[in-house]
């Protein structure tokens, strides 16, 4: 069943991906790294990789986090200090995780303002020492040719917003190479 292209990635296209491989942030608990973007022609799909190791939280802290991640990688109504994305064009323009009314839309079909950032899925594992989550963001539609930011902000984790440039063109080329399933 196809989507509009802003509510997530096709279900009928081989993507292509775009290697990123970059550290967003690294602290001595906490990783969030971006893997790779796969790139379509109407938007692209950030793949995340989110590691926390427990340290000195105790017991009802580290439940806490673990807990409230453990549904879908995102809590479904995000506080100031929950794991927040988003990406920064160099027109000013911007789109974050948060605030995202998209599921709760009565009207699916009306086409939101670009640029738009959602979650597109993944999985976790945790136990009582670790946190490792994928994650999957789609951005609608494909970033300009250029450079531009992608920002996180954990305050549970005590990191502030943070960003890390991205090649926006190599994303570009990638998606000229996604390819139907059928002809």
């Amino acid at each position: 069943m196809r989507t509009n292209a802003w509510q997530g990635p096709p279900t009928d296209i081989l993507g292509h991906p775009a290697p990123i491989e970059q550290f967003v942030v690294r602290t001595g608990d906490t990783v969030v790294a971006l893997q790779h973007a796969l790139a379509f022609r109407e938007g692209c799909c950030f793949t995340l990789q989110v590691a926390v190791r427990r340290g000195s939280w105790d017991e009802t802290a580290w439940k806490g986090l673990t807990d409230r991640y453990s549904t879908r990688g995102f809590p479904p109504e995000p506080t100031d200090a929950d794991l927040k994305f988003g990406v920064r064009f160099p027109d000013g323009s911007s789109a974050t995780t948060v605030g995202d009314a998209f599921h709760r839309w009565a009207n699916p079909a009306e086409r939101p303002e670009a640029p738009r950032l959602v979650d597109a899925g993944g999985g976790f594992s945790s136990d009582d020492r670790y946190y490792q989550s994928d994650q999957r963001l789609w951005l609608w539609p494909l970033p300009p040719p250029a450079p531009f930011e992608f920002v996180i902000e954990w305050r549970k984790r005590d990191i502030d917003a943070t960003s890390t440039p991205l090649d926006g063109s190599a994303i570009v080329r990638a998606a000229e190479r996604a390819r139907p399933y059928w002809s």
